[in-house]
């Protein structure tokens, strides 16, 4: 037994040797990857690489804390898979590219359009990117969204993108990363989206939601249906939601608490029947004064809770309309009917009849009666 385990112990050196390793400073850490598209299959990648680098000690006398800057580093070129830009711009650094650093994935909207199929397979089969990282279709060029120098914040580009899109998901946009896409695509009864997001001057915006059918960009949600979305989508709390009173004036309440149960009949009908029950509490963040007090509260919940129904509605009504199923009706459909039909479900889905109760209660105004 002894010898056994020597010998285990000598070949651990030999069986260390046979991995790839390298030092810290002869890595570039590949943090954000951008693809637009071209035309006739060619796609313009772009990545981007921070560089930190330390400055003189804070109190400029040599004793203090050093200072650390970083710039970024963007390398771009022409491929016809846009699969692996570390390994195609491999060649044009002296440093190693690793991207098991990755923040951030973008495609601009004709990409999007033309189906991310290639990537979202390489990405899929890659253990080296993180599967957390955030993905999103912009409006405009990912290129020039990656390169650009004149933002306000001196945060890295790629964790920029990713901090915002992160912070957004505390709110009203539902959770979404590159292991959630790759859920719904790959999954049945069921389609991906990610953010949509837009460089507007000096700064990024987010503008919605990007819906795809299978690997291709359908339609978009816009960033004032969020809160309606993410309520059908998931429980959640912390989102807002403004809504319009008949007095022509805004309140925004904030949501503390909000559930959804789904309820199925004749699920393998001609035209299935959903229901979806919502429990939203919260209260008012924002309001013109004398718009409301704590005796209407009841008025005010009603109110809200009417208006969600109807744009809940009115939203999935487009999503049937258009074909693509992100809120997954499809596979609730599919998880309370016995023997589902799936093979006739493509054609009953824009025939299925969904509908909404709400129930909305303010526990508190904000504002004195």
């Amino acid at each position: 037994m002894k010898i056994k385990v020597f010998f285990l112990l000598m070949l651990i050196p030999l069986l260390s040797g046979c991995l790839p390793t390298s030092t810290l400073d002869q890595v570039l850490m590949v943090e954000g990857e951008g693809f637009d598209y071209l035309g006739n299959g060619k796609i313009m990648g772009t990545v981007v690489i921070p560089s930190f680098e330390q400055g003189a000690s804070q109190n400029g006398q040599g004793g203090g804390m050093q200072s650390i800057s970083s710039t970024i580093r963007s390398l771009s070129g022409v491929t016809y898979d846009g699969k692996s830009l570390a390994d195609k711009f491999q060649s044009e650094g002296q440093e190693i590219l690793r991207v098991g650093s990755m923040k951030t994935m973008i495609y601009d909207k004709k990409l999007a359009k033309f189906g991310l199929k290639n990537q979202l397979s390489f990405r899929n089969r890659d253990p080296d990117v993180p599967s957390a990282i955030s993905i999103a279709v912009v409006d405009g060029s990912t290129k020039e969204l990656l390169t650009a120098t004149d933002y306000q914040t001196k945060v890295p580009i790629a964790r920029y993108i990713q901090h915002m899109i992160l912070q957004n998901t505390q709110q009203n946009y539902p959770s979404t990363n590159l292991r959630y896409f790759l859920d719904s695509y790959y999954g049945a009864y069921m389609d991906p989206f990610m953010p949509l997001i837009k460089k507007s001057g000096d700064h990024l915006e987010m503008q919605g939601l990007a819906l795809f059918r299978n690997d291709k960009y359908i339609m978009s949600i816009p960033d004032s249906k969020m809160f309606v979305f993410k309520m059908l989508y998931e429980p959640f709390n912390q989102g807002f939601y403004d809504c319009l009173l008949p007095s022509g004036k805004h309140i925004v309440v904030r949501n503390v608490e909000s559930s959804v149960k789904y309820k199925v009949e004749d699920g393998n009908g001609v035209s299935p029947k959903v229901v979806a029950s919502l429990q939203i509490k919260g209260y008012v963040r924002q309001a013109s004064p004398k718009t409301v007090s704590t005796k209407a509260a009841s008025t005010v919940s009603k109110k809200v809770a009417d208006d969600l129904k109807h744009n809940a509605e009115k939203m999935v009504r487009q999503l049937q309309r258009k074909g693509v199923d992100p809120l997954r009706i499809g596979d609730t459909v599919r998880s309370a009917t016995r023997h589902f039909d799936g093979k006739t479900w493509n054609e009953r889905y824009p025939n299925t009849n969904f509908s909404c109760q709400i129930h909305v209660e303010v526990i508190q105004t904000g504002i004195s009666s």
